[in-house]
């Protein structure tokens, strides 16, 4: 157990410090710190850390760690690139208690786990397809407090 918790201490920092486009670079990485991972095992640290792929105006994706901003910039700066602030937003539309998010290609998965990490009350789950995000809120919730809280993670949210 003891392997596995400091496997995941240097995957954290690894993730948070540097690039990474595919789980080849990542498993080659904690080769070369002496960790013996197959990609199996990778892809469950990844999911046991929260990691999120998200993806540049140009279509690039790198692997990140949840809420952590410097690492999406510290990522981007190193490839001289910037990260979509808006994770590929297009529109958001209310019906009953289900708000759906359409995004770019590609774009769903990331936002989704994004929102999740957020944990916001008023949505009890989502689910994310290619291009589209369906949250479901609390029937009691106040769609304007859900909506504030979007904003802080997609700056130009709004509800059609």
């Amino acid at each position: 157990m003891a392997a596995k918790k400091t496997r995941l201490e240097v995957l954290r920092y690894l993730l948070a410090n540097k690039h990474f486009d595919n789980q080849d670079e990542i498993l080659k990485d904690l080769q070369s710190q002496g960790f013996k991972v197959a990609q199996p095992t990778l892809s469950r640290d990844l999911h046991a850390l929260k990691v999120s792929k998200v993806f540049n105006d140009e279509g690039q994706s790198f692997y990140t760690l949840p809420n952590m901003s410097n690492t999406n910039e510290l990522a981007f700066r190193k490839s001289k690139t910037r990260i979509v602030q808006n994770y590929g937003f297009l529109k958001a539309t209310v019906s009953a208690n289900l708000l759906v998010i359409k995004t770019l290609h590609g774009y769903a998965s990331s936002l989704a786990a994004e929102i999740d990490n957020y944990t916001i009350p008023e949505i009890i789950g989502s689910v994310a397809g290619d291009d589209t995000i369906l949250l479901i809120l609390n029937e009691k919730c106040n769609l304007s407090s859900v909506e504030d809280l979007l904003t802080k993670i997609i700056p130009h949210f709004t509800l059609e």
